[in-house]
């Protein structure tokens, strides 16, 4: 269930983008990157969980767990966060973070 006032920025890209952030380093918000949260809302919501995915598990070629979870969310890839029904988008990113953690 999403909470009251749930909206993709807020409830997702920011907290993507701090993950990512902290993944690679960044000292400041990362305005240049695809892992902005402006740009993940604007179009690069499922590369960024599928890029930093294959970088925690090392590129590891045989995590079924991340290739089923990739297979969920090719229908999303390179479309905005808003376009995305907000179920969908909460449930792919609460999958991610199961999996990241």
């Amino acid at each position: 269930m999403l909470r009251d006032g749930w909206n993709f920025h807020g409830d997702i890209a920011i907290e993507l983008e701090n993950i990512a952030t902290r993944r690679f380093g960044n000292i400041r918000r990362p305005v240049t990157k695809i892992y902005d949260a402006d740009a993940i809302e604007a179009s690069y919501f499922v590369e960024v969980m599928i890029i930093l995915l294959r970088v925690c598990t090392n590129m590891e070629n045989d995590r079924d767990d991340v290739d089923r979870f990739i297979k969920d969310c090719v229908a999303y890839l390179g479309k905005s966060g808003n376009s995305i029904p907000k179920e969908i988008a909460q449930s792919l990113f609460d999958n991610f973070r199961e999996l990241y953690y």
